[in-house]
């Protein structure tokens, strides 16, 4: 986790991430909105879940590093 510390604590990173995580996450509700296919939704809804844990990245990697 420590490895990972390095990249998060950059100045600009999580505005970066934030960007890049929201057109991402655009991409996702527009499947969710048009998409009839179950597997395809359950996939984008997965895919949501996942982009919004990646936006508290910073944060989780800053107090893993700080316990162990």
């Amino acid at each position: 986790m420590k490895d990972v510390l390095v990249l998060v604590n950059q100045p600009d990173f999580q505005q970066l991430m934030d960007t890049y995580l929201d057109e991402k996450k655009k991409e996702y509700y527009r499947i969710l909105e048009q998409s009839d296919d179950e597997k395809e939704l359950y996939r984008a809804q997965g895919a949501c879940s996942l982009l919004n844990k990646m936006k508290n990245m910073k944060v989780e990697v800053q107090t893993k590093a700080k316990r162990g």
